[in-house]
């Protein structure tokens, strides 16, 4: 049924209410489509129905999660796990996964832990030991994560590539950029046209430097996948964070939004290169929505940076206050206050 289309099933439901079948797969049509306060409400209709429904709990708790609603999160899973464990025939290793995510966000790191070390399935273990390498970095035990990284179950091609893309990820996160680029633009050398590798090469270069191998990895990349977004994104940000190419640097930034409109990612670049380009208003309301998506350090240090040329000082002073709260380590941040020689 989950190839009918929704206009169908939404008339199917109509007529037979009762239909959990026809409800699920409609509610996941509507997932699918990014309309997901309607899939909550199809959702929830079908969790009224049956307090201890499997498929309603998990989808929930996975909307919830988007939401970043991680409290209401944390119940769905759980009463998911209450109701695989009263029976219900689906596997729990997603719901750990989850469950991690939540302490992680949390900074609970032990509970975050204990959820990893209980992932056992072949098809999610090595997803499990490298969340748990990427926790081990985060508490400072870079060598620790880089051995189980190394020791995690790579059983496929693609498996060894999500092995090295962590291993040059957490060396890129612990300032080792030497190495992590030399060991990506290795594995490159071996699969020159994997667009991971492509990307991930790309981003080690660029912290060395090196502008001009990050460009012909990165238009590489574009010719391979044309639809890569965060391609086109990571190239024009890179000349506006530099000041340099701005027309250029548009240009590529405004085709990945074309491809993603709704990534806060892509939309505080075009904030970033509409402020070089000296075009403050629109600068900030490209800021405004990409923090609204991602309140994170990065994209309110460049947000601030604009209320404080603008004037709002004060505004501009609690906004990086409440970031760095939240991200007091984060280098965008730590950089604009030193530029700007600002005390938040």
């Amino acid at each position: 049924m989950s190839c009918v289309p929704s206009s169908l099933l939404a008339g199917f439901l109509a007529r037979n209410p009762s239909s959990a079948d026809a409800r699920l797969a409609y509610a996941r049509l509507l997932v699918g489509d990014g309309r997901n306060d309607a899939a909550r409400a199809q959702f929830e209709e079908l969790l009224r129905r049956d307090q201890r429904g499997p498929d309603p709990l998990f989808a929930l708790g996975v909307l919830a999660l988007q939401a970043e609603l991680r409290t209401e999160a944390r119940s769905y899973f759980e009463r998911y796990l209450q109701a695989i464990e009263g029976g219900a025939d689906r596997e729990p290793d997603p719901a750990y996964l989850n469950l991690a995510r939540i302490a992680e966000d949390e900074q609970k790191y032990d509970e975050a832990f204990d959820w990893l070390h209980r992932v056992h399935s072949a098809d999610q273990l090595l997803t499990a030991r490298l969340r748990e390498a990427f926790l081990l970095a985060k508490v400072s035990r870079v060598d620790d994560a880089l051995k189980m990284v190394r020791e995690a179950p790579a059983e496929s091609a693609d498996d060894r590539v999500q092995v090295v893309l962590a291993q040059g990820q957490i060396l890129r996160d612990a300032h080792r950029h030497q190495e992590s680029f030399d060991l990506l633009a290795t594995a490159l050398q071996a699969s020159p046209d994997e667009a991971n590798l492509l990307y991930e090469t790309a981003m080690s270069a660029e912290r060395l430097d090196r502008i001009d191998v990050m460009e012909t990895h990165l238009r590489h990349l574009v010719q391979l996948r044309p639809d890569y977004a965060h391609a086109y994104n990571a190239l024009g940000y890179t000349f506006a964070d530099r000041n340099i190419r701005l027309q250029e640097a548009y240009e590529l930034i405004d085709k990945a939004l074309q491809l993603a409109p709704d990534d806060g990612f892509i939309l505080d670049s075009m904030g970033w290169v509409q402020y070089r380009m000296g075009n403050l208003s629109a600068a900030r309301d490209y800021l405004r929505r990409a923090y609204k998506l991602k309140p994170e350090a990065d994209v309110a240090a460049h947000l601030g940076e604009v209320m404080w040329t603008q004037g709002e000082h004060d505004a501009a002073r609690t906004l990086w206050r409440e970031a760095s709260r939240r991200e007091s380590d984060n280098e965008t941040l730590k950089a604009t206050l030193q530029r700007l020689d600002v005390r938040p």
